[in-house]
Formats: C-alpha cells, structure tokens, sequence
C-alpha cells in the first residue's frame, strides 16, 4: 500500500522486545506525514492500535480493510477531508510470532493466531505507564509524538454468550476534562451506536458481570492507566477499546471492527471542530490548579436499567464433573432489563502541587517521565527546600508476580513537613501543563499505577541499620529517663498491651523507632510536592 498510494506512509516507530520493527501505517489526504503538518491542514488524527494481544487478531483484518477502503473507494475517500489515520498493523510483533490453534480456547476462530504475552511473556496492556517493554516505550513515543485526537485499540472480549457482536468500552469519562466527558458522552458514543445499528450489527456496552448470569447485573471496567486507555484519557485523547464477542464467526467479528473503525471516522468528519475546541479546551482545564481525582471507586448506590440481549442461561449436569454447569441456549434469545453500573466516584482526591522534585538517584522513575512528554528542569544549584513528602504507612503486595513485578496496593501515605537538601542535576516536574493529570496518577504514591505501587521505590521500604540488644538497652534507659512524652507513650504501651509487655525486643525497637539513633529515610516517599511558587 505504501508502494501503490502516494497517500499513505508506511514508518517504523521503534522495536519489539524481540528486535522485530513495529510499524505505523498513516494514511493522510494531501496533509503531509507529520503531526505538524496534519495538524496545520486543520485536520485531526484517529490512531488505532492492533495486535497488543495478537490471539485477538479482529482488528489487524479490520484495519486492512479500513485502509483499502479509505484509499481505493470513492465512497469511503471523503472520512479523510478532515482526518487522518493512524494504524499500528502489530503491535505485539513476539507475540504474534508465537502462532498456535489453541491458546484462546474460548474463541471461534480464525485458525491459527499469536499468543497475549509478548516476548518477554508481559501483557502489554497492562505495561503503558511502568514502560518494561521495547514495545511500549515505542507505542508511548508514538503517542506523544502524533497526539491523537481518537484511540481505539481492537480487542476480542471473553466472558458471557450473548447477541451482542461488538462490545464497546469507551474509557472511563469522568477522567476526562468536562469538554472533552460531553464530547464522548453526547456525540462520540451515540454515533457510533447509531452508525452500528444501521448497519445491523448488534453493540452493547462491554461489561463485567456481577455473577455468572448477566441478568443478574452488569458492571462497567474502570481502566487505570495501566491500559491504553486509562493511559490516553490522562492526555484528554478520547480513548476506546472494540471488543468483538468470541463466540461470534471470525469473519462477522472482523467485519464489525471494520465498521466501528468507520463509525469513528464518520463522528470524526462530521465533529471536526467540535472535536478539536473540546479538546484545547480539555488540555486547558487539565493544566489548571486545583483538586485531581487519583483513585475510583464504583458508585454502587446508583444504577440504571438497560435491556440485554442474551440468551436465556442455565445449568445442567456437566459431563465431566457430574456437577451443575452453566450454559447458554442459543435456540432461545432472551431480553431483559438488567441493572447497570457505571458510575464511579473519587475514592482520593489530591491538591496539586506547584511541582514535584524527585532526587536524580531515582532515574529510572525521571527517564520514564521523559520518555512520557513530561518536561524535566533540572536543579542548578545546591539548595535546601522546605516540602512536604509523604511518610509510607501500611499498604499491601500481591502475593504472586503481576506483570513481572510485585504490585502494591490500598497504600497508606502520611503527609510530612521537612526540610531536603535539593542537589545540582536533581529533577524538578514544574506543574499548569497538560501533563498534570499523568504526573499525579504516577508521582502520588496512593494511585493504583503509580510507581511507587510498581515497585521503583521498593529499596526505601528497607531499614538498613538495627541495634543490638545489650548496647542499646542502657540508651533506651536514658532516653526514657529524658523523654517523658517517650516515657507515656511506652508505659501505655506496655499497660494496654499484654504481648508488647512480654516482649524485650519489640520494647526497645518501639524506642529505638523514636529515637535520634533510627534512620530518618526509612519509609519516606522520596518524591516531594512543593506548595510554594
């Protein structure tokens, strides 16, 4: 295609962990082949990504088909006048290599495909802010290099039998800046479902269910930033992921991809500048003062009725255990009003500050804010500064790997005035950009994909100096004896807490945590906020 039309360009965007080129196809109507260049023809740019899991091939065909269409049919030419496109043939290229018949054995088709992990068996969709893959560091760059005004990434969804041949899950909006949230809610999405259901493709909202039947209920997914789009939604690009139903023939699956692609264009056409004014105005809001949400939680008090289209589900006794399974009787399509959750709350809001200052021996975390777009200063001169960090308090760790680290979750952090010594070279994120919202989600250690939660400051939950017993009981002792809010504070212990009484040990540590002899860096966040200009 890149040979036979003067209107498309096909480029390497960086590498898979296996060393394969991963390629991007844009097409672009006499606009150019840049960004820039795009952007100053007044046109807008819907990216699509395939293949992050090749075992869900659908879009890669669907993605063909766009391309053929847009270029080689007079019908489709005009989807171009305002926009271009970008495509990501493969994204997961190790993961494709890795062809079978048989690893998605839910799925109906096509014959052979690749495998979900990628080379290094990471599930990419899970990699967008910790960045371990070649691949993802390549598909960021991208990203921040185009900055699409639309993402889709093409998906086959598991989980229940139903009618439905497309899923849709469209980023969760109230991450989104007001504009941009109406925009979604009020254009993007009932075109696109209107666009479907006059082409006879029956979509409905991609879900989780409450129980194994979704008569019983069905909840919308709250995408962190992990996924591509969470990620997206923090650089206020609308972000939405095409989730054709397994069970459906491979050809029907493909085909509704190919439409939906083309649903997309067609709000993109006819919303041009709609589009564009949410979108500045979004970026504008994103980098204002203020309050973020970094945490969601779901808002189950509220819910609303929609109808399913299923079919009617029961049990009978399985072949193999002799026990009662699930099945779904196609010979019996059934609609019914189920309740719906897709409402979610602040579960922790955060004042943003005016910057973050990170100390230069954290540079993995300060390439990775780079490699992101966010803009780095660098300190030039010795200083010492008044912040406030956060002291790390409980939290909890996966017991199994996830991802290929060990993540950390419901964290506790105790806000904590001090003073640091700032050094030549550390890294200052200067705050009012369109970056603010990636920033807090990755910089405070209580969001869910924060690095702090991925383990890149794990070194720093370690206490590196103890005390021996007999030395330190005559210290202990005088220090009770200078200390009388210690002196309280140790004797209530000891009265209110039987097994603490009968512990020598855990008496003096409780002491020795208190004294000028414990390491002040212990659990403390080494990424501080400052308030003041």
């Amino acid at each position: 295609m890149d040979r036979q039309h003067g209107m498309a360009r096909l480029l390497e965007m960086g590498k898979d962990d296996n060393g394969s080129p991963i390629h991007l196809f844009v097409i672009s109507d006499g606009s150019g082949f840049t960004p820039d260049s795009i952007r100053a023809s007044g046109k807008n740019i819907l990216f699509i990504n395939n293949g992050i899991h090749p075992g869900e091939p659908d879009g890669v065909d669907a993605s063909l088909l766009l391309a053929k269409a847009l270029m080689e049919s007079d019908q489709y030419l005009g989807l171009l006048a305002h926009s271009a496109v970008c495509i990501v043939p493969m994204y997961n290229v190790g993961g494709s290599q890795q062809r079978s018949c048989c690893s998605r054995a839910n799925q109906n088709g096509p014959a052979e495909y690749g495998f979900r992990g990628n080379a290094r068996n990471l599930d990419l969709n899970r990699d967008m802010v910790k960045l371990d893959s070649r691949n993802a560091e390549a598909l960021v760059s991208a990203l921040r290099y185009w900055d699409p005004d639309l993402f889709i990434d093409t998906h086959t969804t598991d989980g229940a039998d139903h009618r439905y041949v497309m899923n849709l899950l469209l980023t969760q909006d109230d991450k989104l800046e007001e504009p941009l949230k109406a925009f979604a809610q009020q254009v993007l999405v009932p075109g696109l479902y209107n666009w479907m259901d006059r082409k006879g493709m029956l979509m409905g909202p991609y879900y989780e269910g409450v129980h194994e039947v979704p008569d019983s209920g069905l909840v919308g997914f709250n995408d962190t930033p992990r996924y591509t789009t969470g990620y997206t939604g923090l650089f206020q690009c609308i972000g939405f992921m095409s989730e054709a139903h397994m069970l459906k023939p491979f050809a029907d699956r493909v085909n509704a991809t190919f439409q939906l692609q083309l649903a997309a264009l067609v709000v993109m056409n006819e919303n041009a500048e709609a589009l564009k004014s949410a979108r500045a105005k979004a970026k504008a809001m994103a980098a204002s003062p203020g309050k973020f949400a970094i945490d969601w939680k779901l808002d189950t008090a509220y819910h609303e009725e929609i109808l399913f289209h299923g079919y009617m589900a029961g049990y009978k006794p399985s072949v193999v255990s002799k026990l009662p399974r699930l099945y779904f009787d196609q010979s019996r399509p059934h609609d019914v009003m189920v309740p719906w959750q897709d409402k979610y709350l602040p579960a922790l809001r955060v004042v943003k500050p005016n910057a973050y200052v990170i100390p230069q021996a954290w540079r993995q975390v300060i390439q990775r804010l780079e490699k992101h777009g966010v803009t780095i200063e660098r300190s030039k001169r010795d200083t010492v500064l008044t912040v406030e960090a956060y002291r790390i308090g409980k939290f909890e760790t996966v017991k199994q790997p996830f991802e290929g680290r060990y993540l950390h979750h419901s964290v506790e952090a105790v806000p904590v005035n001090i003073s640091v010594d700032v050094r030549v070279g550390d890294a200052i994120v200067r705050m009012e950009k369109e970056t603010d919202r990636f920033v807090m989600e990755t910089l405070e250690p209580q969001a869910p994909d924060s690095w702090f939660a991925w383990g890149f400051f794990d070194s720093m939950l370690q206490q590196k100096e103890w005390f021996s017993p007999f030395v330190f009981e005559d210290k202990a002792a005088e220090l009770l004896e200078m200390d009388h809010a210690l002196r309280d504070a140790f004797d209530a212990r000891r009265a209110n807490d039987p097994a603490f009484a009968a512990d020598g040990w855990t008496q003096l540590y409780f002491i020795y945590q208190r004294s000028p002899y414990f390491e002040p860096g212990y659990n403390l966040y080494p990424v501080y906020r400052i308030q003041a200009p």
